[in-house]
């Protein structure tokens, strides 16, 4: 069975994006387990092979390489993603350089971001999915943003939005199995 993990890149506790993340994985018809960043102490992101890194920082990274798929959420700091997330996935390995391996690469990815107020919901398309596509990964075509507004507290407080997280983790699944089971999506991967 396909296992999604999400990827929730705040450095709080209590999180409006992990939030997120948990309601898009409840959509997914599949395995999934959940990466809440601020869990882990992690190094800071130094060029360094997959293989040298050791504690948390490792951990974390073997949880991206064994899934299938991702729900990455990010809160919108400055319109771009957080430096947590940002300084994980500059660990995460290309499969070109720093390890033989390539977690992201003709994967499905979902996106999430979470903001104060709605002006940052271009960060999905301007800083997330660049990102990605650095990666070779396929990201599904529609994303979720949500403001604070959606929320009352640390939980959503928006029907339509919660059926909009949901039906994302379907299609991620969903996706996930198309590339599976497609020769030129799952051969794509990145140009360089």
């Amino acid at each position: 069975m396909t296992h999604v993990l999400g990827i929730v890149g705040s450095v709080s506790q209590e999180s409006k994006t992990k939030a997120a993340v948990e309601r898009a994985l409840a959509g997914a018809d599949a395995e999934t387990s959940l990466l809440h960043l601020a869990e882990y102490d992690l190094a800071t992101a130094d060029g360094r092979g997959l293989e040298n890194y050791t504690g948390d920082t490792a951990d974390a990274l073997q949880r991206v390489v064994d899934a299938d798929a991702y729900v990455v959420g990010t809160p919108v700091y400055r319109g771009s993603c957080s430096g947590l997330l940002k300084n994980f996935l500059d660990m995460v390995p290309r499969g070109i350089w720093a390890a033989d391996v390539a977690p992201f690469e003709d994967s499905a990815v979902g996106l999430v971001a979470t903001g104060a107020t709605d002006h940052h919901y271009l960060a999905i398309d301007q800083e997330l999915r660049p990102l990605f596509g650095f990666f070779g990964a396929h990201t599904v075509g529609g994303a979720v943003y949500a403001s604070d507004d959606d929320f009352d507290d640390y939980a959503l407080a928006d029907t339509d939005l919660e059926a909009r997280l949901e039906t994302l983790g379907a299609a991620t699944a969903e996706l996930s199995a198309a590339i599976e089971d497609s020769d030129a999506l799952d051969a794509l991967g990145p140009q360089f």
